[in-house]
């Protein structure tokens, strides 16, 4: 009871403050284009800061949706064989538009293929969180980049940034050990401190585990493990790269 309380309070709070303010910002622009009184210089400058907005009130929603979900029952995961190599780049092209606003490189250097066994959608989430927290906590012309190195039966993805890095104080509590915890990123993005809970419930739930090295004002780098797909998907050849999940 004490769990679904503490689910209960945290939804309450992200709907009143992180989602009502967005939608509160859609409302005005909209009023003020029905009343016409909105030159066309405002009116760019309004509906681009208005995009970015509600780009991140969609994965916010999204977060929210899977977090809750999650806490609510024991969801069952649904392991196959997946490109995550193909996956990465879905996850990069999602998220160029955010790092070519702060002239931020981002790049995929998984190795071709990168063939693992894990659930589709959480292994989506992982990657789109992960990456997407490496650009909000970089400053402009930094660096993103996405690795991975083949360690026995298991493959060691990293996500380096040239961010400004986790202050030791803070590094216990990123992964929501006392709640949900967030700071504002370096172009004051907002965010619900559910993005690295999430990461880590769905990493551990598919037989890996997420840690990560950071240093103030140097960087962090996240690290987390999936199992490698069946011995015969590893010597496979290299399949189109729209093909993300591997039949078999």
């Amino acid at each position: 009871m004490g769990r679904l309380n503490r689910t209960k309070d945290t939804l309450f709070s992200v709907i009143s403050h992180d989602l009502r303010s967005p939608l509160s910002s859609l409302y005005s622009l909209l009023t003020l284009l029905n009343m016409g009184s909105l030159p066309p210089e405002r009116l760019a400058l309004h509906s681009a800061r208005l995009t970015r907005g509600l780009n991140s009130t969609l994965q916010l929603l999204d977060n929210l949706l899977n977090w809750s979900a999650a806490q609510m029952k024991d969801d069952k995961i649904r392991p196959e064989r997946l490109r995550l190599d193909v996956l990465a780049e879905e996850a990069v092209a999602l998220l160029l538009a955010d790092a070519e606003r702060k002239s931020i490189f981002l790049q995929n250097q998984l190795p071709v293929p990168t063939l693992v066994r894990a659930d589709l959608n959480m292994t989506r989430l992982i990657l789109r969180n992960l990456l997407g927290n490496a650009i909000k906590f970089t400053p402009e012309s930094g660096t993103v980049i996405l690795t991975a190195a083949l360690h026995g039966f298991y493959w060691s993805i990293s996500v380096h940034d040239t961010g400004i890095g986790i202050p030791v104080a803070d590094q216990e509590r990123i992964f929501g050990k006392d709640g949900p915890f967030t700071t504002l990123g370096t172009a004051r993005e907002k965010g619900t401190g559910l993005g690295l809970q999430l990461c880590k419930d769905f990493v551990e739930r598919n037989g890996g585990q997420l840690s990560f090295t950071s240093a103030p004002g140097q960087g962090t780098t996240f690290t987390f493990t999936l199992p490698v797909a069946a011995s015969e998907a590893a010597e496979m050849a290299p399949l189109p790269a729209t093909a993300a999940v591997v039949a078999g």
